[in-house]
C-alpha cells in the first residue's frame, strides 16, 4: 500500500482463507501493520464454502479461491471462485465467476508466472487440474485434468489412494510439479501453452511413508524442499530445470529429536533471502526454523518455536521480511512473530486475531 505521495506505507493487506459454510464468512481481507504488528479485519465474504487455499493473480488485480468441497451444486468435485480485488481498497467484489476442479475437495491452488493459467490439486480425488484464466483474470472451464496413480505408500489410513496436496510450476521451465501424499511422488507434467494441456513428463519418488504435503522452490540455488505430512521430515531436492527432473536427497525431520507424540507437518515456506526455511507441526504446535546452506542448500535445525495456537496448518512472511504469521485451524487464531533478520529466529508478539478455523494466508501484491 501507498500513501497519497505514492511512497510505501507500513500497512499491508492480507487475505485469509478458512473452513465454514457458504453461510460464514470463509475469506477475511484484513489489514497487517508492519510497525507495531497490529492485524485488523476490513471485510468479511460469505458465499463460498470451505474457501481453504488461496492464490493471487501475478498483477494483483484477482484473488482465487478452492472450495474444498466433495460437490458443487449438483455437480461432482470442487471448485475455484475469482474474486475481483479493488484497486484502492483490496477489498473483494462481486465473484467474478466459478469453476468446477473436477476433482473432490480442490486443496491448492496456484497460477504460472503470466497470469494465463491457474492450476488445482484435488485431495480426494487424487488429481490435478489446468484451469485456463482469461485476460480479465476470470476463470475458463478445465482445459486438463491428469488423475494420478501408482505404489501407494505403506501407511494405510492415509494412503489409501492417490492425495494429490500441492501443484505448482517450475519456474523457467515448461514443467509443472504435483506434490502427491498417498503414492509418496512429486508428479511432474509439461505445460503446453498452445493447447492448454498438461503431460505426463516424470515421476519424483520421495521415500515410502513420507507423505509430502507441500513443495517450494528456493529463489537461486538448484533446491527444491518437500514438506512430508506423515514422517515430519523435509526432503531436499536437487532441480534440473531444463530437464525437468527432481532427485530426493536428504530428509531432515522437523521435530526435536525427544518429542515422540502424535504430528502431522503441514506448511513450508523460505525467507525472501533464502538463507532461512521455515516449516509448522500440528501436534507438536511449533513452528521449525532452519539455516540454509548458500552453497549446498543443505538444511540446519536452528530453533522450534510454540506456534501460539493448535493446528497450524498455513502461515505467511510478510512482504517486508519482519513477521511471520501463523494461522491455525482448530484454535481459529493467527500469532504474530517478529522475525530476526540476522539470525531467522522468531519471537512471538503479543498481537493477534481470532477467526473461526484460519487455514490460508496471502499477502496482497
Amino acid at each position: 500500500m501507498s500513501n497519497e505521495n505514492g511512497q510505501p506505507t507500513s500497512v499491508q493487506t492480507l487475505y485469509i482463507g478458512s473452513y465454514g459454510s457458504a453461510e460464514e464468512h470463509t475469506i477475511h481481507v484484513c489489514s497487517f501493520n508492519e510497525k507495531n504488528g497490529e492485524l485488523a479485519i476490513i471485510q468479511a465474504v460469505s458465499g463460498l464454502e470451505n474457501a481453504s487455499y488461496l492464490a493471487l493473480h501475478p498483477n494483483g488485480g484477482v484473488l482465487y479461491a478452492a472450495s474444498e468441497t466433495e460437490a458443487t451444486a449438483d455437480a461432482s468435485g470442487g471448485s475455484v471462485a475469482a474474486f475481483e480485488i479493488e484497486k484502492e481498497t483490496g477489498t473483494l467484489a462481486k465473484t467474478q465467476n466459478r469453476v468446477l476442479t473436477y476433482g473432490a475437495h480442490p486443496c491448492y491452488i496456484s497460477s504460472d508466472s503470466a497470469g494465463k493459467v491457474l492450476y488445482a490439486a484435488n485431495y480426494t480425488g487424487g488429481n490435478v487440474a489446468l484451469l485456463p484464466i482469461a485476460a480479465d483474470g476470470k476463470l475458463e472451464a478445465a482445459a486438463s485434468v491428469r488423475q494420478h496413480a501408482g505404489e501407494l505408500g505403506p501407511n494405510a489410513a492415509r494412503q489409501d489412494a492417490p492425495h494429490a496436496h500441492c501443484i505448482v510450476p517450475l519456474s523457467g521451465s515448461p514443467f509443472v510439479c504435483a506434490v502427491d501424499l498417498g503414492i509418496d511422488a512429486i508428479v511432474l507434467y509439461r505445460y503446453d501453452e498452445v493447447k492448454r494441456s498438461l503431460s505426463p513428463h516424470g515421476i519424483s519418488k520421495v521415500h515410502r511413508g513420507a507423505g509430502p504435503r507441500h513443495l517450494i522452490f528456493h529463489p537461486s540455488l538448484q533446491t527444491g524442499y518437500v514438506m512430508n505430512e506423515l514422517d515430519s521430515t523435509i526432503t531436499v531436492l536437487n532441480v534440473d530445470a531444463e530437464q525437468g527432473i527432481l532427485t530426493a536427497g536428504k530428509a531432515i525431520s522437523a521435530l526435536p529429536a525427544d518429542y515422540s507424540g502424535y504430528n502431522d507437518a503441514a506448511d513450508i515456506h523460505l525467507g525472501a533471502s533464502g538463507r532461512y526455511l521455515y516449516s509448522s507441526n500440528r501436534g507438536h504446535n511449533s513452528i521449525a526454523v532452519f539455516s540454509v546452506d548458500q552453497t549446498t542448500g543443505e538444511l540446519s535445525l536452528i530453533q522450534h518455536v510454540d506456534c501460539g495456537g493448535e493446528s497450524p496448518r498455513n502461515f505467511a512472511i510478510t512482504p517486508d521480511g519482519g513477521h511471520l504469521l501463523a494461522a491455525h485451524q482448530k484454535s481459529g487464531n493467527i500469532a504474530v512473530f517478529a522475525v530476526d533478520a540476522e539470525n531467522g529466529t522468531l519471537t512471538k508478539t503479543a498481537a493477534s486475531l481470532q477467526l473461526q478455523s484460519p487455514v490460508c494466508i496471502k499477502f496482497a501484491k
